[in-house]
């Protein structure tokens, strides 16, 4: 059903989105830095609060993905704008509440989060245009998860790129002003070409859809059971994103205790993991569909096959990152940093991290081939217990061993044989009972 090249087809627009979406990235933290230490620091901060309610809104997307590429398998396409519809209304709301909740609480937040007064204030002001920008990219990721589960992912990709290259426009313009028509706005500025970016970018994405079905209606009245059943599959992934990111919070407090340097170092080494990560997180958001697709056709004799080419896709897609990490490690650190001793601590970080690369390739499609059968809360239970472990082994390698940065993060293997090893053991049971039940209905 899903030959080499239908699968490429698939994720190749998801690749280059991803790299869009890492520009966007990349050139925030280019222009904010050249604004000193609060600014960066500030937006940092804000970063990682909206990252977190973001996982609410990619949770509920990710339900729907999973629900609209079953049917799409079904044969039941014309039923999935229904679930998009739906699945807007869910995503307007919680976007409006979570908008809300930050206008009523920002400072008793900020307080427990952040010290310094100055990066409390900076943060606050940064965070108080940023969060308009949740509406929007909630409806965005509603509508990507419809194109995601259908199978057709162009104009996910084509509409990144705009979101890319206006955020790439509107940064230096917003920041620094324009000539006497535009003020500089400072480091505020980032974050309205954020949310600029994103408003015109879902704008553009609801109008296309609106060509297509003929139709200007962008939700639909309430149906209670299709409402139930994305929120039925999107709770656990809610969760299971949230712990994916904070354990990488967890992980990074364990490295400020082993001093300023090695947290910059790993900082960084950071920043180039979500720069390269484009191709694997393409490959994992396309298992999700695909599977999806292949157990709701009820062709389950596929499903291994088609996994298995995904994750040798995955890791031919990563192996020249992953080469050019290990050979030469500091030409992709130089993007974020000139800084000699970050550069050269962070040779053998890197070094470790081209291997990690390929268990990342190589595990993330096993874990999203769960969730594309609908075990959505067997997916939180592997990525609960791959946290735990984590977590508990970075303790022990930072506290007790008290071993070196490069071996710290080799940490990493951990953590990706844990979600590789638990997963493929859910899958294959599931696979498992699944073909023993065709086998039963075709003897009947």
């Amino acid at each position: 059903m899903f030959s080499y090249k239908k699968i490429i087809q698939l994720v190749l627009p998801l690749v280059i989105s991803g790299f869009g979406q890492s520009v966007i990235y990349v050139t925030d933290v280019l222009f904010l830095g050249r604004l000193g230490e609060v600014a960066l620091g500030a937006s940092a901060i804000a970063g990682l609060f909206y990252a977190s309610i973001m996982m609410v809104g990619f949770g509920i997307s990710s339900g729907l993905q999973v629900i609209i590429a079953q049917k799409t398998g079904e044969g039941r396409k014309e039923e999935t704008n229904q679930y998009l519809l739906n699945g807007v209304l869910i995503q307007f709301g919680v976007s409006i509440f979570f908008t809300v909740i930050y206008f009523l609480f920002n400072d008793w937040m900020l307080e427990i989060f952040v010290e310094s007064n100055e990066v409390r204030k900076a943060t606050k002001y940064f965070l108080s245009v940023r969060i308009l920008g949740l509406l929007p990219y909630f409806l965005f990721y509603a509508y990507r998860a419809y194109y995601l589960g259908i199978g057709e992912a162009k104009i996910i990709s084509f509409v990144t790129i705009i979101m890319s290259i206006l955020n790439l426009i509107l940064n230096p313009v917003l920041i620094y002003g324009w000539y006497s028509i535009l003020p500089p706005l400072n480091y505020i500025g980032s974050a309205w070409a954020s949310v600029i970016a994103e408003v015109i970018s879902t704008l553009l994405i609801m109008f296309f859809h609106s060509l297509r079905k003929k139709s200007t209606r962008f939700i639909s009245h309430i149906q209670y059971r299709i409402i139930e059943e994305i929120l039925k599959v999107s709770t656990p992934l809610i969760f299971q994103h949230f712990i994916s990111v904070f354990s990488w919070f967890l992980f990074f407090l364990f490295i400020e205790k082993m001093g300023t340097t090695a947290l910059a170092i790993s900082n960084v080494v950071r920043a180039v993991y979500v720069l390269v990560m484009a191709p694997i997180l393409a490959f994992s958001h396309s298992t999700v569909t695909i599977i999806g697709q292949i157990y709701g056709s009820k062709e389950y004799s596929l499903l291994k096959t088609t996994l298995f080419r995904i994750i040798l896709l995955s890791i031919v897609f990563t192996l020249p990152f992953s080469i050019v990490a290990f050979l030469s490690p500091s030409l992709l650190m130089r993007i974020f940093t000139d800084d000699v001793i970050i550069l050269q601590g962070g040779e053998t970080v890197m070094q470790v991290i081209s291997f990690a690369l390929l268990y990342f390739a190589a595990s993330m499609p096993i874990l999203s081939a769960v969730t594309g059968l609908g075990d959505t809360n067997k997916a939180l239970f592997v990525e609960s217990i791959s946290f735990v472990v984590y977590i508990f082994s970075s303790a022990v390698l930072v506290f007790v061993l008290r071993l070196s940065l490069p071996l710290v993060w080799c940490n990493e293997f951990i953590y990706f044989s844990c979600i590789a090893f638990i997963s493929y053991y859910f899958l294959n049971k599931k696979i498992t009972l699944l073909n023993l039940k065709n086998k039963e209905v075709k003897l009947n």
